[in-house]
């Protein structure tokens, strides 16, 4: 069922209506459909959904197939992992298909469903130290290839067999002259004009709210409403996060300390202690 960002179903007389939480968003319920080999729905959001083919591969495609926008965030899609080529950080691409792109599947999800099946405490320290770092080296790797992903949030870190760390999901990014129209979400979105595109600031400002998430199996200001955050975020008042492993990190990312990636991720492993955990296959 079609829902709008609040969670209340759009209704089901096939009219687009505009999103309440989001007005900028228009919304129509469309019959699910499942592209000839699918053999059950996966995930998905407003615009795309994953489906598992029989081979064990997720191929995406839109829900809509006479949303041109939806059906162009596939094409930008398809480019990003083209020019990206494949890196242990980014998920595995493998080629178009007729009803979309074929990626990969993550056999342990992403690292929001992860937490949030368990109790944060009993996610040893190392191991959300490896996603951490692994997640700016995801970042550093895409900003190096010129591409902005948009939507840095914890749900597009996706999880492999070795509970590695995979940033997936470029359809709304920037990359060139493709724009894929992404935008940040409430508690990851750098104050700005919403008509400013996103870019490296508005990437670096979206991972210390990933960084928080990581530490804490909280968004930031998760217990107000969207309204109050902004306005908190627009007068730099940020949780307390001196108590937190990387709290240095995730406030220099919101206070926009870090001029790069890089530089994320040279303080992370300088609080670490250790060394880059991977690098891109030749």
């Amino acid at each position: 069922m079609a829902k709008y960002t609040d969670g209340t179903p759009v209704p089901k007389d096939g009219k687009y209506h505009v999103d309440p939480g989001n007005l900028m968003v228009k919304i129509r319920y469309l019959e699910p459909w499942y592209p000839p080999g699918v053999t059950g729905f996966f995930s998905g959001g407003n615009t795309a959904r994953l489906g598992l083919l029989p081979d064990g591969t997720l191929l995406k495609y839109v829900r809509d197939r006479e949303n041109r926008n939806a059906l162009n965030s596939l094409n930008v899609e398809h480019s990003i992992f083209s020019a990206l080529g494949q890196h242990d950080r980014i998920v595995k691409y493998l080629g178009k298909h007729e009803h979309g792109i074929l990626l990969q599947l993550a056999l342990n999800g992403d690292i929001c469903s992860y937490i949030s099946k368990r109790e944060h405490d009993s996610i040893s320290l190392q191991l959300l130290q490896k996603w951490t770092t692994q997640a700016a080296e995801a970042l550093v790797f895409i900003h190096s290839k010129g591409v902005i992903h948009c939507d840095i949030h914890p749900n597009n870190f996706l999880l492999d067999e070795q509970l590695d760390v995979q940033l997936c999901d470029f359809a709304g990014s920037l990359f060139g002259n493709l724009d894929g129209g992404a935008m940040e979400s409430t508690r990851f979105f750098l104050p700005r004009d919403c008509r400013d595109p996103p870019n490296i600031k508005s990437d670096l400002f979206a991972f210390g709210s990933v960084m928080y998430y990581i530490m804490t199996g909280r968004e930031p200001y998760a217990d107000l409403s969207d309204d109050e955050v902004t306005a908190k975020f627009e007068r730099k008042e940020f949780p307390d996060v001196e108590a937190l492993k990387y709290g240095s990190a995730i406030k220099g990312c919101w206070i926009g300390d870090f001029k790069s990636a890089k530089d994320i991720l040279k303080a992370i492993l300088e609080d670490s202690h250790v060394e880059p955990i991977h690098q891109s296959r030749p």
